[in-house]
């Protein structure tokens, strides 16, 4: 079915100027990056000095293009898909003549030697953008199968994965299979100014009672040791952001294998949490035993409950392994896995000024005093009794409240909450989200600026937004995003600093490209986890006319109220003489398909309404000059086989 969009708008949209607006300043803001702070063959300035020794931050080179290939499937300039495609190549290969430490190269066979999920994940996501940039790039999809193969044991070479036991063998796997001698690089486990932000991995080691222990070189090497024998071996709960890994690979080439692996992998985890008393561990031992390595208990694993990240990590993890699940399986019921635990985690949590605090940790007895970056997080001064009990300043040392194991009990983001109301669109998740806000902040009813790395972190509003709450959001965001951009561009102009002194994330704090405005608001869904996570969306948009993907040129879309079986959707061509055509897809991969489509049209001089049933993953629209067309738009979720593949056009 062809809709055709006629009717003339007297006044243009604010939004559809504001989001025309955003697109064209970023395709101009990266030039003043590119020539300064990227050589010309793409290599970035960091690390400073050639002889550079390390297995850290390879993930932060590629964080720096992450949105690109993002942006440019969004309607940014075709600039974008080239450079982005140019930039995962010549860092691949610049990080390929940097040494571990340990007599090979931190890239191997292309893909990282082996470290965490959390650290993979961020870099990875830039490469999954690509595919929707462009699915036919031979070398990407070559890469794709390849690296997939590094946990499905293709690769001889790279033994990552338990076949039988579902699990993956250490937490820092990778081209060369599990990397347990990574964790040397803890021994010792010294002293450094970030540290005291997170408090300490253990509470039992002898002779460490706080975070300024590590000063003492005896005792950094005590608590390195214990952590590389509790820490390197066994599966990890971060290790569920290798699931993106496979379902990318999935995504290029449809294969059963892919979306086995995932469900079986994601399946033992969930296993594993249904038989500790609903709570998800963080380890696993090679044995397929919980806590086989940390005396039995299941939380101490490397970035699980108990340090440095807690829930921000586990969370990432459980969101990003139940989307995917729901992605391959077609059936949004596995998202009652990340439901579970944000609702173990809502049992758990202490009322405070009429906000819920959730415990983002869980540890041993011991001395949890350590400096905090936020406020509301739970503390109690020293010798208090609970009824003293308070919420912290930020920015300061405070003895946070441990109660059963629990602790650092704060009020819960809306990241994980946002991607299980999108996925699901059930009320009770609705529902859960506003049960859960953070009252203190007013969270949902304001623009805030959050020093997010995806320049992100909007999501309570934006379901506000979605509820009828906040009706100027759209605008307001992207003023924001808009102010993000010029705010960059600034900063750009007014950099002194020497290069000499970069660290591994310059580029990310000065990259220009801002997409979360976009993506909530032309495609309906969230950012991808920014830990490794898929974009999951209710419709994304192809240029027929330029046969690419993206909004045309001078085209402005909103999406309205979404509920389960269909959404609201406005289109605006601000072209004074141009006819624009475009394809409108079901979901980021054709997953979804529509089954109605309603709108009004001029015929003849006279308004008239047309309805009809539709049954396809693409809709085609023609806009008129000047013209504005609000679709009503039916749609069956999770109906198709996802692929990357683009629509004729």
């Amino acid at each position: 079915m062809n809709i055709h969009g006629n009717i003339s708008f007297p006044a243009p949209p604010l939004w559809a100027v504001l989001e025309r607006k955003l697109i064209d300043l970023m395709n101009d803001a990266i030039e003043p990056l590119m020539e300064r702070y990227v050589r010309e063959d793409g290599t970035i300035l960091w690390p400073t000095t050639e002889d550079h020794t390390g297995i850290d931050a390879l993930d932060d080179a590629y964080e720096s293009f992450h949105n690109w290939p993002l942006f440019y499937a969004l309607g940014g300039h075709e600039k974008f898909k080239r450079i982005s495609f140019r930039e995962f190549d010549a860092i691949t290969k610049q990080f390929a003549g940097y040494d571990t430490g340990f007599g090979h190269a931190m890239v191997v066979k292309e893909y990282e030697q082996g470290y965490d999920w959390f650290h993979q994940g961020e870099g990875y996501l830039f490469f999954y953008m690509l595919g929707l940039a462009d699915p036919n790039d031979e070398a990407t999809r070559e890469r794709a199968v390849r690296f997939a193969g590094f946990y499905n044991n293709e690769d001889p070479d790279a033994p990552n994965f338990d076949a039988e036991l579902k699990l993956i063998r250490a937490p820092h796997p990778g081209s060369m299979g599990p990397r347990y001698d990574n964790f040397d690089t803890y021994i010792p486990w010294g002293y450094k100014r970030w540290k005291q932000f997170y408090g300490l991995p253990f509470q039992d080691v002898p002779g460490f009672t706080k975070v300024q222990d590590a000063h003492d070189e005896q005792l950094a090497v005590r608590m390195g040791e214990t952590m590389k024998e509790r820490m390197s071996r066994g599966d990890a709960v971060v290790n569920l952001a290798a699931t993106s890994m496979m379902t990318n690979a999935y995504l290029y080439t449809g294969e059963e294998k892919y979306r086995i692996w995932v469900r079986e992998y994601v399946e033992a985890w969930m296993k594993r949490a249904a038989g500790n008393d609903g709570i998800v561990p963080d380890n696993v031992g090679l044995t397929g035993e919980i806590g086989e390595y940390m005396n039995g208990k299941w939380y101490g694993s490397y970035y699980g409950w108990t340090w440095p990240h807690g829930w921000l990590c586990v969370g990432n993890a459980v969101t990003i392994a139940s989307e995917n699940l729901t992605l391959l399986e077609g059936n949004p019921n596995y998202m009652d896995f990340l439901r579970s635990q944000i609702d173990m985690l809502a049992e758990q949590a202490i009322e405070m000024d009429g906000t819920l605090h959730a415990p983002y940790k869980h540890g041993d007895p011991g001395n949890y005093t350590y400096m905090l970056w936020d406020k509301d997080v739970l503390v109690q001064d020293r010798g208090a009794g609970e009824d003293q009990i308070r919420r912290s300043e930020g920015q300061q040392e405070d003895t946070l409240l441990w109660k059963d194991g629990w602790f650092e009990f704060r009020p819960l983001g809306a990241m994980e909450l946002a991607h299980l109301c999108m996925m699901t669109m059930e009320k009770q998740d609705f529902e859960r989200a506003k049960r859960l806000r953070n009252n203190h902040t007013d969270e949902w009813h304001r623009i805030v600026e959050i020093p997010a790395k995806d320049q992100g972190g909007h999501e309570a509003p934006w379901l506000a937004y979605q509820q009828g709450e906040f009706e100027q959001y759209p605008e307001r965001l992207l003023m924001y995003n808009l102010e993000q951009v010029y705010g960059r561009l600034a900063y750009m102009r007014e950099d002194t600093q020497d290069p000499a002194t970069y660290t591994d994330g310059y580029l990310q704090r000065r990259n220009p490209v801002t997409v979360e405005g976009l993506v909530q608001l032309t495609m309906g869904g969230p950012l991808p986890v920014y830990n490794g996570g898929m974009l999951m969306v209710r419709v994304r948009y192809f240029d027929k006319q330029q046969k690419r993907p993206g909004l045309p040129k001078d085209v402005g879309a909103l999406i309205g109220k979404m509920k389960d079986d269909g959404l609201e959707l406005q289109l605006a061509n601000l072209s004074a003489t141009e006819t624009r055509e475009m394809i409108i897809g079901a979901g980021a991969y054709g997953e979804h398909q529509f089954t109605t489509v309603a709108y009004e049209r001029m015929e003849d001089g006279e308004l008239k309404r047309i309805e009809a049933s539709v049954d396809r993953p693409h809709l085609t629209v023609r806009l008129e000059p000047g013209a504005l067309v609000k679709l009503e738009l039916g749609m069956r979720r999770f109906a198709n086989q996802p692929s990357y593949a683009f629509p004729e056009m």
